[in-house]
């Protein structure tokens, strides 16, 4: 008994021990986390995909803003990038090196005559920066300035050289042309910037600035080569050139500090002419067009009479919407409690809705978005009006928001349906949604139709969306910053929401089985397939077999199983586990002798126990399938979330049925020491199995991590008064080792280091124990069983006399 005590303490000392986990995943947004923010939230594009589209191109002009270049010792890319063959590109390399244009020009009579000029002008205006040193030229660079030079002879050579390539056939110029015209811009540009302060020359060099930058354009659009983007990048050089208030020009970094009023101060008409240049720069891929609109838009809401004076161009105007919708938030200040915040809609929002509403609706340029934002700005019956007046998904997707404002969910549903139907196609320029805010819309969909208890079909527009965006949200995307994807709203639907059937019917319908992928060999290029890869097809189609495990419905459940070697999935080969545990069962039921069912009982219980995951569990919570279990939450739901608006009864119901018993984290450890110990009922007590079997079935329960919703101690929680179900049940399986079990030389460390039962020993001790109850049986009730011998033994011979009596004649 002394000893039994010390392996009490021991047991209990484990438990104590156990590792917390206190780390979890990038938690994702779920549309089903608030559903009513969800379904009430302004429709809105980014800013990019707003700017992007003010004036769509109607050339292929493309933007070429990339980092990357050629390395200088490669001289095949450098002639690429040059557009020029690797013969010319040595040669002008070579020029470069002369002192002047002039003998840079005289030397390279071989080559064609517009890169002969354009060469020379190169070497005179490279001389021409050369005498920048010692100016300020680190902040004329910043701003994207050509230097001003002491002296105008070097630079006045290299103009002369660049017209000299313009003054040629455009046959005998396709290789300089535009080169040349963007240069001509860029030294008309830096001499405007010189001479800002004197109102005649500043206006004489922008007008050539200008010009010449048009003419680059025009000429890349001819067909002559641009191999550098310079023709896309003259729209935001000639866009700088109207920037200009009192003298100065206002940049980047004073049009976005709030210190500055320099941008307050630009005349409306300039700064019309910047915002359409840079809207065409942005239209033709331009990421540094968009972060310009991005700062003069900002510049401009910050003054009422700027922004209303801009209002009168399409252009500018859709742009302050579009900058409104998605950059500019309400206003939040402190209740009149002074503890709860209270949001309330942007004045200087406001303030633009009403000027543009009263230059009369149809004066609006893109209806839609001023739509979106009355609606955001709590202005309904504008909202209303103006989507009326639109067309398109954007329109009819405030149309649904609308219905919901006065709880119209019918209305919602078909305003909806019609906004699917209008999705633009693929890379449509003329497209009003972009493609991010087609699958949300697809998800608000599912959300409502949850909320309208149409789960099939809530699940058919959440898987949709999250197949259109190819993640489940707990993976963390650096690109986007965040979590992406809808992954979890489906899973959700599909394990808590649907019944087992339905989700059957579902998944034969609309989620096929992707082939396994070929492993990767060493001589291949292809990558190995890796772990957490699989389509959302295939996860869901894992999902479904994992509940049917759970339902008993075993022969169902194989074939919705990975094949095996499907390394998307891990190592385990599922559908060999499945089929082990499944033959387990079975023969836990119809084996001969309690020691075989035994056996078998136990078989399954360890594969339910180290394969539980793969074939039981629970795809959210409480395992956390999604993410291997590493962590606990981060996706899914529980009774508390379902209290929120937009949640039907039904959804209520059908989540507390398919919840796990127990719903404790890792449930099917519970359901694996249920099983050992339903086996250990089978076996003799005193026999190696017997404990062995408890020990390993208390192993499973002291293993780690624990569950957090299960008296768990967190950070500055107070300590548990009661143990968790988890230690308390490792506790009950010791206990009933001690009072029923043997002594074995491990139960010391009992439930930490346990043996595998002997089944061959557990028999041979049935076996023993049968015969010496047979003999206990004999020895006790021999007087009995002596007079019951005589009693057959007579009987016998009284039968045989008289069947003799009977064959003797009469």
């Amino acid at each position: 008994m002394i000893k039994r005590k010390w392996i009490v303490a021991g047991v209990l000392a484990g438990m104590t021990g156990a590792v917390v986990w206190a780390c979890g995943p990038d938690f994702p947004s779920q549309l089903l986390d608030h559903r009513e923010a969800t379904l009430r939230a302004t429709p809105q594009n980014s800013f990019a995909f707003e700017v992007s589209h003010l004036l769509p191109p109607t050339d292929s002009l493309q933007a070429d803003e990339s980092n990357a270049s050629p390395s200088q010792d490669d001289q095949a890319a450098m002639a690429k990038a040059q557009g020029l063959s690797p013969e010319q590109w040595a040669t002008v390399v070579k020029l470069r090196e002369a002192d002047t244009g002039s003998k840079a020009y005289e030397d390279g009579k071989d080559l064609p005559a517009d890169l002969r000029a354009y060469t020379a002008g190169a070497v005179d205006y490279a001389a021409a920066e050369m005498s920048c040193e010692g100016s300020d030229e680190a902040a004329d660079k910043a701003q994207g300035d050509v230097c001003e030079p002491a002296t105008d002879e070097a630079m006045d050579h290299a103009i002369a050289s660049f017209e000299q390539v313009l003054a040629l056939p455009p046959e005998q110029a396709k290789l300089r042309s535009v080169w040349a015209a963007y240069m001509l811009g860029r030294i008309h540009a830096a001499r405007a910037h010189a001479h800002a302060s004197e109102a005649e020359v500043f206006k004489r060099e922008r007008d050539a600035a200008a010009k010449a930058f048009e003419l680059a354009r025009t000429r890349a659009v001819d067909g002559a080569a641009d191999t550098q983007g310079l023709a896309v990048s003259s729209f935001g050089e000639e866009a700088r050139l109207y920037l200009y208030s009192e003298g100065r020009l206002c940049g980047w970094s004073e049009l976005w500090s709030d210190k500055e009023t320099c941008g307050q101060a630009l005349a409306p008409a300039d700064l019309k002419r910047a915002i359409t240049l840079y809207a065409a720069q942005a239209g033709h891929g331009s990421n540094s067009a968009v972060q310009s609109l991005a700062a003069i838009a900002a510049n401009a809401l910050a003054d009422d009479e700027l922004a209303v004076a801009l209002i009168d161009a399409p252009v500018p105007q859709r742009l302050l919407v579009s900058y409104a919708l998605a950059r500019e938030g309400d206003e939040v200040t402190e209740s009149s409690a002074g503890a709860a915040q209270a949001a309330k809609p942007n004045p200087r929002l406001l303030a633009l809705v009403s000027a543009i509403e009263q230059r009369g609706l149809d004066q609006v340029a893109g209806a839609d978005r001023l739509a979106a934002l009355a609606y955001r700005l709590g202005r309904y019956d504008l909202a209303a009006k103006l989507a009326d007046k639109a067309s398109g998904p954007l329109a009819s997707w405030v149309r649904a928001k609308l219905a919901l404002q006065k709880g119209d969910l019918l209305a919602a549903a078909a305003a909806y349906a019609e906004a699917a139907k209008a999705f633009p196609k693929a890379d449509d320029p003329k497209a009003s949604i972009d493609v991010g805010n087609t699958k949300l819309l697809v998800g608000e969909q599912g959300v409502l139709a949850l909320a309208r208890g149409e789960y099939v079909e809530a699940m058919g527009h959440l898987y949709d969306a999250a197949n259109a965006t190819g993640g489940n949200g707990n993976v963390y995307d650096e690109d986007e910053g965040s979590g992406v994807g809808y992954g979890n709203d489906a899973s959700y639907v599909a394990e808590r929401v649907l019944n087992v059937d339905e989700l059957k019917t579902f998944v034969d319908a609309h989620a096929p089985a992707s082939p396994a992928p070929a492993p990767a060999h060493a001589t291949s290029a292809a990558p190995e397939p890796y772990y957490g890869s699989p389509p959302l097809a295939d996860n869901l189609r894992w999902l479904l077999a994992r509940r049917l495990m759970r339902a008993g419905r075993y022969d169902e459940a194989l074939g919705y199983f990975p094949v095996s070697g499907d390394r998307r999935f891990g190592e385990v080969d599922m559908r060999t586990k499945a089929r082990e545990f499944v033959g387990a069962v079975r023969d836990s039921e119809h084996a001969w002798t309690d020691v075989g069912k035994a056996e078998a009982r136990y078989a399954a219980a360890k594969i339910e126990r180290e394969q539980g995951m793969e074939l039981f569990g629970y795809e959210q919570g409480p395992d956390y399938t999604d993410i291997g279990g590493s962590f606990q939450g981060g996706s899914g739901h529980s009774a508390d979330d379902l209290k929120q608006s937009f949640v039907t009864d039904g959804e209520r119901q059908r989540f507390a049925g398919s919840g796990a018993k127990p719903d404790l984290r890792f449930h099917y450890r519970y359901l694996a020491a249920d099983r050992a110990t339903s086996a250990a009922d089978l076996l003799p007590r005193r026999s190696q199995a017997f404990a062995a079997v408890l020990c390993q079935a208390t192993g499973w329960m002291l293993e780690g991590p624990p569950d957090y919703s299960d008296h768990y101690q967190g950070y500055g929680e107070p300590v548990p008064t009661e143990p968790s179900e988890r230690e308390r049940k490792a506790g009950a399986l010791y206990q009933r080792y001690v009072k029923q079990g043997p002594y074995v030389d491990w139960a010391a460390n009992f439930g930490r280091d346990c043996e595998e039962p002997d089944f061959d020993k557990a028999r041979a001790m049935q076996r023993h124990h049968y015969v010496v109850q047979a003999k206990h049986m004999v020895r006790r009730y021999w007087p009995l069983e002596l007079g019951g011998l005589v009693l057959v033994a007579g009987g016998l011979v009284w039968g045989i006399r008289r069947r003799k009596n009977r064959k003797l004649p009469g």
